[in-house]
């Protein structure tokens, strides 16, 4: 099943640079923002949820670890692309 959810966060990507590149002022979107945290953590939430735990440690360890390598490498380079941006 498609994960329908990343539609409307690609949408709401599209609006808000799509509006920033038309002169819209940043304060506009600030209430979006608070809604948006909340969104992701509830798509993070329904993601954790339908996970098997159960099928999941059956399958052995090694899908675990594949998830601890790429949940390393996600870390290192969004800390990488904060620092090289200076937002860190």
């Amino acid at each position: 099943m498609f994960p329908f959810f990343l539609l409307f966060f690609m949408l709401a990507s599209l609006i808000t640079t799509g509006a920033s590149l038309a002169g819209v002022d940043a304060a506009a979107f600030a209430p979006f923002k608070e809604l948006s945290k909340f969104f992701i953590i509830m798509a993070m939430a329904a993601i954790g949820l339908n996970t098997d735990l159960i099928k999941l440690v059956r399958t052995g360890g090694r899908p675990i670890l594949m998830g601890l390598c790429c949940w390393a490498a996600i870390t290192a380079v969004s800390l990488g692309m904060q620092y090289a941006l200076d937002l860190w």
